[in-house]
């Protein structure tokens, strides 16, 4: 079954600290992998959302569902 892309925003992630400083935040959401991208702000969204892979959303302020360490 197909995640809608707004539910990877709408659900609870818990985010913990990645090795990559492009990419400082991994999680899982559903058994996917998950990676947030800081974006060169602000000519572009400070954040995207990465799943196995693929750019699935771009945005500026966290959700207030997800836990960042």
């Amino acid at each position: 079954m197909a995640v809608r892309i707004q539910n990877y925003l709408e659900e609870k992630v818990i985010w913990h600290k990645g090795t990559d400083p492009q990419y400082p935040y991994v999680g899982k959401y559903d058994q996917e992998e998950c990676l947030i991208r800081l974006n060169d702000f602000p000519d572009e969204p400070l954040y995207t959302l990465i799943v196995n892979g693929a750019e699935v959303a771009s945005f500026d302020d966290w959700p207030n569902q997800w836990e960042r360490p």
